[in-house]
């Protein structure tokens, strides 16, 4: 978010530019870089805070003037918020604020998502193809839910490549965007790298698979211990 000043700075601009509606509203013709969506959202934060805060809305935006420069400031601050994240953080100004929140705070409110599961347990999920949520299933799908059935919690690359997509995926949740929709691939990507460097990957991980389902030791010390125990033979200590 820009700091508050520049977002006073922009607001006064526009007003000392731009003709008003007889409500106080800018008119249309005025505010094109804005869509339709920043506005209502703006109309129904103004609504909540009159009819929740009536004193204090009072106080502060009596003022005509007043009240349309903060308007102003509040659709630059929510503009990236989708209809259902605003209408969560309506909601819990309403249950939870005791004092009207600034437009920093009720961005906080908006995109707080309480029932998202965090990186590891959705990881965790996402091996087993058991979702809690469907933001897991959807960076699951975007992963690769085939290489997720097939892999182990230690599989760092592909780890990564859900860790991502799942970040994406949290964004979308928690600015009230849909879920669904296409990821593009990062850099890391399989198909973004060298075969022969993929193929030495992927022989490295089915070699660290092997050796902890055959429970070989991974130190060199312990290792040799267990194979000359294996082969009975018996090595004096200073050998």
């Amino acid at each position: 978010m820009k700091p508050v000043d520049e977002l006073l700075q922009a607001a006064r601009a526009t007003l000392t530019t731009s003709s008003q509606t007889p409500t106080g509203e800018l008119a249309a013709e005025n505010v094109t870089q804005l869509d339709q969506g920043a506005r209502s959202a703006v109309r129904r934060v103004f609504t909540t805070l009159k009819i929740s805060f009536p004193a204090w809305y009072e106080k502060h935006y009596g003022d005509k003037r007043a009240e349309t420069l903060a308007r102003r400031v509040w659709m630059l601050a929510i503009q990236e918020l989708g209809d259902d994240a605003v209408d969560r953080g309506l909601q819990r100004m309403v249950l939870e604020c005791k004092f009207p929140p600034s437009p920093s705070d009720f961005m906080e409110l908006c995109k707080r998502v309480d029932d998202l599961p965090c990186i590891q347990q959705a990881w965790d999920e996402a091996l087993r193809g058991i979702y809690t949520h469907k933001a897991v299933k959807v960076a699951a799908e975007a992963t690769c839910t085939f290489d997720l059935r097939s892999a182990n919690h230690s599989d760092k690359p592909l780890f990564q490549r859900f860790e991502r997509n799942y970040a994406i995926v949290m964004r979308r949740a928690q600015t009230g965007q849909p879920l669904e929709g296409r990821i593009a691939k990062g850099l890391s990507h399989d198909s973004m790298r060298p075969r022969e460097q993929v193929q030495l990957e992927h022989s490295r991980q089915e070699a660290d698979r092997i050796v902890d389902t055959l429970e070989i030791p991974k130190d060199p010390k312990a290792c040799r211990a267990m194979l000359l125990a294996q082969l009975k033979i018996r090595r004096d200590d200073h050998v």
